[in-house]
């Protein structure tokens, strides 16, 4: 009996749109648009956070640390959001500054590892994205309302670009090439 190996999808299309469509919905919040809601807190733990860890472990088991690293990292930094929101917790502005820091961090050396990669797209999502932590860290630790929005027009962005990246990878993989560039 000989062994098949198993041959698993890009996981990355789910991790993505399940990433940019929560960041879109928490930036237009961020950005004075459109106030979250109990849906949003929802969505943030569903879509932008297992979504995420599933595309992470699918990533691992591909053997793409980077994906794993990234997609499992950014879902759990939504279920964490989303359960300090739903438990209530007391979050000072400086703690939450503090947080967006070091998301901030965790962002840039995933952007340089992006860059590195040569992966065009994915790399301008986390440029954004680690500019956007860092707009959002200064919000928190100056409680500046103009500087938040700036954020979330920034992280509206960010959002917008990772949709457009899951879609590209989902129309490239149905042609068997690339129509949409990644």
């Amino acid at each position: 009996m000989s062994s098949k190996e198993e041959v698993w999808g890009n996981p990355a299309a789910l991790g993505l749109v399940g990433f940019g469509l929560t960041t879109i919905a928490l930036s237009l919040a961020n950005a004075g648009i459109i106030p979250t809601t109990g849906l949003t807190i929802g969505y943030a733990v569903s879509w932008g956070g297992l979504a995420q860890v599933f595309a992470g472990w699918i990533s691992f088991r591909r053997n793409d640390t980077f994906g794993g690293t990234a997609f499992s990292g950014y879902g759990l930094f939504w279920l964490g959001l989303a359960l300090a929101l739903i438990l209530g917790l007391k979050i000072s502005s400086s703690e939450l500054g503090l947080w967006m820091l070091l998301w901030g961090i965790f962002t840039l050396y995933m952007d340089v590892g992006s860059i590195l990669a040569k992966a065009r797209v994915l790399s301008i999502v986390l440029t954004l994205l680690f500019i956007t932590f860092f707009i959002l860290s200064a919000a928190d630790f100056t409680t500046s309302s103009m500087i938040l929005k700036a954020g979330g027009w920034i992280g509206l962005i960010t959002g917008i670009l990772a949709v457009y990246l899951s879609m590209a990878i989902v129309i490239n993989t149905v042609k068997g090439k690339t129509v949409v560039p990644e």
